[in-house]
């Protein structure tokens, strides 16, 4: 499609097709707001991820209308944890496995079955600041510059959704705080292999940790062996890359190696754990990875993904209707208390899995007597709770 081609104004615009970012155009679309979805990638595409979505994931797809985007993907209700040669094998509530590139491609075709238009592989910047080439937009508009290998445009939206990732770079052309980045956090890495031995059987996330992180697989949809790992950048610079860092911490743990691993084409993030101390700019909110992240644990990320999309819809319909700074406001408190307390329980499993010591103590006794691990368990896939409030 060429971008000359677009409505010049949008009620929405969306950057980033990702989890959060096609089920907000997927939401706002179905209400019959006039919606524009922006990925920078060709499309489908690969993404590293854990591909867990756990039993909050699946209640918020549910709650979405979303249910059978992975109602046929692999069930899991078991995770073998292992740090040096111990193990546990803890029970969890029932989730699914699925790959990133199936599920949002999934999504964005809901998306756009609700009505939304999709640009795949167009780049989107924000300005606020007319040219001569800009549109003379009215002041309930924000530009949004678009790109592409062609063609070069500029749009206006009532209201721009970001939800491009951890390296969202929306919030540079505003004057507000830009995100904190923790330099003590782990880079994200991630494949799917077609091939991989029956060690790593199905219903089951296999994760192995160390003290340079922790690496974990899953099989989704296919068979296929998905590998999501969260690993310190300088010690996987040190094993000579990716490969060899997971091999390291498989061997360590006793897990099987096998071959297709040493010709995996990997997908990176950058440092995981980041927090943004305003969540938004002037017609501008961010949501999903780019709200801020931490280390997940069992699937968790996606299910912030979802919540973040639940949560900011009513804010979202009240600043298309009418703008007002004040909505910045409340996205950043709602987000902190709805999903950031999540995200801080999460931190403190990801630190504790860096302990070699103290997990050799604690994996035989949970092993010993699983309902110690009930409270983590069970309360990481607790549903997301909203008020009254928080729903209109």
């Amino acid at each position: 499609m060429r971008l000359h081609s677009l409505s010049q104004k949008w009620d929405v615009i969306v950057v980033g097709a990702g989890v959060a970012g096609s089920v907000m155009a997927y939401r706002l679309a179905r209400r019959g707001f006039s919606v524009l979805l922006v990925e920078k990638s060709v499309w489908p595409r690969h993404k590293a991820c854990g591909g867990c979505l756990n039993a909050a994931t699946l209640h918020a797809l549910n709650e979405a209308g979303l249910e059978d985007v992975a109602s046929t993907a692999p069930i899991y209700s078991r995770l073998r944890l292992a740090s040096g040669k111990r193990q546990a094998v803890l029970g969890l509530p029932v989730g699914r496995a699925v790959s990133r590139r199936t599920l949002d491609a999934r999504l964005v075709e809901r998306a756009i079955d609700a009505g939304a238009c999709f640009l795949p592989t167009t780049h989107a910047s924000l300005t606020n600041t007319q040219g001569a080439d800009t549109p003379a937009f009215s002041r309930e508009c924000r530009p949004v510059v678009l790109d592409n290998a062609t063609d070069r445009v500029t749009l206006g939206a009532r209201l721009v959704i970001g939800a491009d990732g951890l390296g969202s770079r929306l919030l540079r052309g505003d004057s507000v705080k830009v995100r904190h980045v923790d330099k003590t956090s782990r880079i994200g890495l991630g494949t799917t292999l077609a091939e991989a031995p029956a060690f790593y059987y199905p219903d089951t996330i296999h994760m192995a940790c160390g003290r340079h992180g922790y690496v974990g697989l899953v099989r989704v949809e296919g068979g296929q062996l998905n590998i999501g790992a969260a690993l310190d950048p300088a010690w996987v610079k040190q094993c000579g890359g990716p490969t060899f860092a997971v091999v390291h911490l498989l061997q360590a743990s006793g897990f099987a190696l096998f071959d297709s691993l040493y010709e995996a084409n990997w997908q990176g993030t950058p440092r995981m754990k980041r927090s943004h101390p305003c969540l938004g700019g002037e017609r501008l909110l961010l949501v999903g990875d780019a709200a801020g992240y931490v280390e997940p644990f069992t699937g968790e990320g996606m299910g912030w993904a979802l919540a973040g999309a639940a949560a900011i819809e009513p804010l979202a319909l009240d600043a298309i209707q009418q703008w007002q700074p004040g909505l910045v406001r409340q996205w950043t408190a709602r987000h902190a208390r709805i999903i950031g307390k999540r995200q801080r329980t999460c931190w403190r499993v990801s630190a504790l899995l860096r302990h070699p010591r103290l997990m050799a103590t604690l994996l035989p006794l949970v092993n010993a007597v699983p309902t110690l691990a009930a409270p983590l368990t069970i309360g990481l896939n607790r549903r997301y709770r909203f008020s009254s409030k928080e729903r209109e």
